[in-house]
């Protein structure tokens, strides 16, 4: 696979593809909403499973762009868990490491929170790239009745990020053109950051200003509205899917609230 931004739209024929921009910004928030109510290890299990299965049968995602995208989360992650699973306190002891308890407890809800970490990220990669910046800006336009502005605002945010990527790219290719080495280890790393805040910084100034000159230039913001020659449209189909997540949601939250899977919970430190 060539090395290209890995938070970026790409076109593509898959199921997750076709479904309109609405019903995937529907999704990612489901998502995120399950991950962030659920404390329980084995839900937690079920939604990442979901998400996995999602990207790489529905968005048609290889494991390897999968992998390439989120590696640094999932370093982070299973680093969260061991530092979870060794401090917190906990009753059922499991196993011992160098004379060190580790408990049931401690181990589930270090688990369900490193995977409500992960399974966000690789939510949002799933929606980013399968869901066209423009056309979620248009979709949020005509469908959703928000404003043009704020709704070209989340296009712009969504844009930035493989511009940053990119910018950073061609810094440490024209950085390496004029002989500076790319330094190994974590101060290296560290270090670099240093070197490429300035330059970063620089063009991304320069390009917020060409940007503001060509919205300006275009009339943007001059009329309260704002029409379309193409806009997506949400399917019978995929409103039937975005009340199905509503009620997940719903459910799982209202059953969080009246103590319905309280008794389901091993261990929620105060």
């Amino acid at each position: 696979m060539a090395r290209t931004t890995a938070f970026q739209f790409r076109a593509g024929d898959s199921i997750f593809h076709r479904l309109d921009p609405l019903t995937k910004f529907a999704w990612v928030l489901t998502i995120s909403f399950l991950a962030f109510g659920a404390y329980i290890a084995w839900v937690q299990i079920i939604i990442t499973a979901i998400v996995l299965i999602t990207a790489l049968v529905f968005a048609k995602l290889s494991p390897r762009e999968i992998l390439r995208g989120t590696w640094l989360f999932l370093i982070a992650c299973v680093s969260f868990f061991f530092i979870q699973t060794l401090t917190l306190p906990g009753s059922t002891e499991i196993l011992r490491i160098l004379d060190k308890p580790i408990y049931m407890e401690s181990a589930d809800y270090a688990l369900a929170s490193a995977l409500r970490i992960y399974t966000i990220i690789l939510g949002s990669l799933v929606f980013v790239r399968a869901t066209d910046p423009r056309e979620l800006a248009i979709a949020l336009v005509t469908q959703m009745r928000v404003p043009y502005r704020i709704a070209y605002a989340f296009f712009i945010a969504l844009r930035i990020v493989p511009t940053i990527e990119e910018e950073i790219k061609i810094i440490r290719s024209a950085q390496a053109v004029r002989g500076v080495d790319r330094q190994r280890g974590l101060m290296g790393r560290i270090r670099e950051t240093k070197r490429y805040a300035m330059p970063l910084l620089v063009g991304a100034l320069r390009k917020a200003s060409t940007m503001v000159m060509s919205m300006e230039s275009r009339g943007f913001g001059a009329y309260p509205q704002r029409t379309f020659v193409e806009a997506p449209q949400m399917g019978a189909g995929a409103r039937v899917l975005c009340v199905v997540m509503l009620c997940c949601v719903l459910g799982w939250y209202t059953a969080l609230a009246f103590g319905f899977v309280h008794s389901f919970y091993v261990f929620a430190p105060s």
